[in-house]
């Protein structure tokens, strides 16, 4: 069984202008001591940080910048 917990949200926006929320979430296995670190938008699309200032939406391949 895999635990998250919210760690962060990020107020981002596409090109157009269209505005994104990306959820950072710490992802725990049960019987790990190495966490893992995953994002999301709210619709629930994969995502993928690029650096401090941007993530990249898997599905779409759309780079959505931090605001």
């Amino acid at each position: 069984m895999t635990n998250y917990v919210e760690t962060k949200r990020f107020q981002c926006s596409n090109a157009e202008g269209r505005n994104y929320t990306v959820i950072e979430q710490m992802r725990a296995p049960r019987f790990s001591a190495s966490p893992r670190v995953d994002y999301v938008t709210e619709d629930g699309e994969v995502a993928e940080r690029l650096d401090d200032g941007s993530f990249l939406l898997l599905m779409s391949d759309e780079v959505i910048r931090v605001s």
